[in-house]
């Protein structure tokens, strides 16, 4: 296949990935729940998340909140597996999205109207304590804005260990508890005076594969024995426009050369299967997609996968991997002067060390991706030396147990703000 048909299929693969519907905004910002604020003699914890991996990360956070006390009244924003979890979801916050940094200004006015709807929900259900997860360009804002008037806690706050510039201290100036989930966030943001405690990293408790490698094929409906690559081009909607086609061109690539592989692709909420199925479909490769991220990602044996949370769960997994993206090329320019490190992938930014072959903006194409799995494909040493470097890294990322620490720190400054409210702030 030559370069213009590895162009030419590019391109197709491209017209098959839907654009997220224009009738959306309405779905985005609808409760998911019934509007009830606690009696005021209920404590209460008002949880503020966006996109499907801070629901995820607050969704786990709440369960173990309401586990430890379940006399504390959840609300907050978020999306359906806070819902899950027992949070009263006032505003469904799931498909908000914003990648680098230009996307945030070019939709400065559905930002800033979100920002400003969400600050008055605050105000108005008075909760005990706010916590804000992830979702930095809106939560820190957040926090600026209602600093002082309600104690907060952060959890998976702002990364700035890869940084340049005074952004820990920005963050620190702002008074909160910082919960963070990975050693040198903790030590920058110590650094900088703020108050912050390493808590641990979730994944380490929620990557559970729930069936073996046999039973996982059998369910996949994928023949035993033949080799599986995983494709995860991203959770949010510019992120599979941006990455799927060039997965499934690699794919393409990949099935010439390797008749028998099989591929799998976890899109654990509907919205996500509605984007990847048309194109999916149109590629006419072996791909299934799947709900299952876990069980999917540990059969395995190569994964092609955005960079992001993504990548730890793959490295808790010891699987072997290629980390992609793609940012707007005005977002990478400004990217490349403010991020410090050389590296974008997780695993290598805590490794120092590219143990992870990356391929970002224009080097990620679908002949470089095919040819790097195929060398992993053929090299059982290779593979076995990424997963014991995968190890270690997986090691550094805390103890189980991440989310019930991060709970008693939430319960710790609730009671702290009653005693504070019983005795005047005195």
């Amino acid at each position: 296949m030559t370069r213009r048909d590895v162009l030419r299929r590019e391109r197709t693969l491209l017209a098959h990935v839907p654009l997220p519907s224009g009738s959306s905004r309405v779905a985005e910002d609808a409760p998911l729940a019934d509007v009830r604020t606690p009696r005021p003699s209920v404590p209460s914890v008002f949880m503020v998340a966006g996109e499907v991996s801070g629901d995820m990360a607050a969704a786990s956070l709440a369960a173990e909140v309401r586990h430890l006390d379940p006399g504390v009244a959840l609300l907050g924003v978020g999306g359906p597996r806070m819902a899950s979890a027992g949070v009263n979801v006032m505003i469904n916050s799931a498909a908000w999205s914003a990648i680098g940094h230009v996307d945030p200004l070019l939709h400065l006015r559905t930002h800033l109207r979100r920002l400003r709807q969400v600050e008055q929900l605050i105000r108005r259900t008075s909760p005990t304590v706010l916590v804000l997860v992830d979702f930095a360009a809106f939560n820190l804002r957040l926090a600026e804005q209602l600093g002082g008037s309600v104690p907060i806690v952060y959890y998976f706050p702002p990364m700035v260990s890869v940084r340049r510039g005074n952004r820990a201290a920005k963050v620190a100036r702002v008074k909160m508890r910082l919960l963070a989930t990975l050693r040198p966030e903790a030590a920058a943001y110590a650094a900088a005076g703020a108050d912050v405690v390493f808590v641990g990293h979730p994944v380490v408790d929620t990557v559970r594969p729930s069936m073996d490698g046999t039973r996982a094929r059998q369910h996949f409906g994928i023949p035993a024995a033949v080799p599986v690559v995983g494709l995860m081009p991203g959770s949010r909607a510019q992120e599979i426009r941006s990455h799927l086609p060039t997965l499934l061109a690699a794919a393409d690539l990949l099935h010439h050369r390797w008749p028998d592989l099989w591929f799998v692709l976890p899109a654990p909420l509907p919205g996500l299967a509605d984007l990847v199925l048309p194109p999916v479909k149109a590629s006419g490769l072996p791909v299934r997609v799947v709900t299952e991220i876990y069980d999917a990602m540990a059969l395995c044996t190569v994964l092609i996968v955005a960079t992001g949370t993504a990548t730890l769960e793959a490295a808790v997994l010891g699987i072997p991997m290629v980390a992609v993206y793609r940012l707007p090329w005005l977002s990478w320019i400004i990217a490349r002067r403010i991020i410090s490190v050389r590296y974008a992938a997780l695993p290598n930014i805590l490794a120092g060390a590219e143990i992870v072959p990356e391929y970002l903006q224009q080097r990620m194409t679908p002949k470089a991706l095919a040819q790097t799995v195929t060398d992993l494909l053929a090299d059982p040493r290779r593979r076995t030396a990424m997963k014991t470097a995968l190890h270690e890294v997986a090691t550094t990322l805390g103890i189980p147990g991440a989310a019930t620490r991060a709970a008693r720190e939430v319960l710790s400054i609730l009671t702290r703000a009653q005693i504070a409210g019983r005795t005047g702030g005195a």
